[in-house]
């Protein structure tokens, strides 16, 4: 809760988070493993809400994980992206040292009225991977995590 607070981008979920069996759109992205894979780990937030919760704001499916330490998950993390990122419709990074650090891309789909959103950090150690679909625009969701 603390890094929560600290980082105003979340915030808006808290108040309307639910933790729940999502369905995913069909549409399988090799990120949504990392939030198997270490979603219920020791130093790890997940937050999942429902598309029940989401519905005013469009979004079907919203997924979150901070990993306090992630030096470990890196690797996994980044080889993920790096295959969701083949079907990307839009990105942008910010690459250290050769390494990505932070990205932002909107994932193409089958379904014209249907967005994917993958958003990932890391700053320190402190990693934040955001997993997003819904018929929310790039623009609503830059306004949303704002």
């Amino acid at each position: 809760m603390k890094y929560i607070r600290k980082n105003g981008f979340i915030v808006l979920f808290m108040g309307m988070l639910l933790f729940s069996n999502s369905a995913n759109a069909g549409e399988k992205t090799a990120v949504l493993s990392i939030f198997e894979k270490y979603g219920y780990k020791k130093g790890v937030i997940m937050l999942e809400a429902s598309k029940q919760l989401l519905k005013e704001y469009r979004i079907k499916l919203f997924k979150s994980i901070i990993i306090e330490d992630g030096t470990a998950a890196l690797p996994e993390i980044r080889a993920c992206i790096e295959k969701d990122k083949v079907n990307a419709v839009k990105a942008k990074e910010i690459m250290q040292e050769n390494e990505l650090i932070s990205g932002f891309y909107r994932l193409k789909t089958n379904d014209p009225d249907m967005n994917r959103f993958l958003i990932f950090n890391v700053q320190d150690k402190k990693t934040t991977l955001i997993y997003v679909e819904g018929a929310l625009s790039t623009e609503e969701l830059v306004k949303l995590l704002k």
